[in-house]
């Protein structure tokens, strides 16, 4: 075999040793979302570090994986008229964090609002048929649109926090194999005056 012969070959087999790893990560780098995009699940698990965001003792909602709960739960337990309008509302939401309203001044905002702002957001939402559902984030008002996605995913993100297996198994109070019913008897004497994680 000449020297020529020789050299193509080696730098033919050095180009697929080099590109072999780079081919194989395009196959496994596969998204990890159910639902939402990458972008809107990390607006979710930024959202939920705002609602729940942790102290020295208890981790923030993104450390027990809050977001990828909700993004799993809206695909499988959510009815699809729902959907639509959770990830309208959700587009919506994006569209309005800027730098003068970052997350945090949304969520202050809706949730912490007055009765009679909730109440005006509430007969808003509900003058949309489930017929118009595709388009009611459109028509409705910045500020009650992102009322409505945060209304709909607070108590969620609460139940996925709590349910989570660290915050359940290490923070709540919590009996693998539950069995023994004691009558009445004070929360601070049965758990330490901790809530049941199940």
């Amino acid at each position: 075999m000449d020297r020529r012969e020789a050299l193509k070959k080696i730098g033919l087999s050095f180009g697929v040793v080099i590109t072999t790893p780079l081919l194989l990560h395009r196959c496994t780098n596969v998204s990890t979302t159910y639902f939402f995009n990458e972008i809107e699940v990390q607006l979710l698990s930024d959202t939920a570090d705002v609602i729940i965001p942790g102290t020295k003792e208890l981790p923030k909602a993104s450390d027990v994986g809050v977001a990828q709960y909700i993004d799993h739960y809206i695909l499988d337990m959510v009815e699809s008229e729902e959907q639509a309008r959770l990830k309208m509302f959700i587009k919506r939401f994006l569209t309005a964090i800027g730098p003068d309203k970052p997350i945090e001044f949304w969520v202050e905002q809706t949730l912490m609002a007055s009765s009679d702002r909730k109440d005006q957001w509430s007969n808003e939402i509900n003058n949309f048929s489930s017929e118009e559902a595709h388009n009611a984030a459109e028509l409705l008002t910045e500020e009650a649109a992102v009322y409505a996605l945060l209304t709909n995913l607070k108590s969620l993100m609460i139940r996925a926090y709590r349910g989570s297996e660290y915050v359940g198994e290490q923070i709540l109070a919590y009996d693998p194999v539950p069995g023994r019913q004691i009558g009445c008897i004070d929360l601070q004497e049965a758990t330490g005056g901790r809530i049941w994680s199940l």
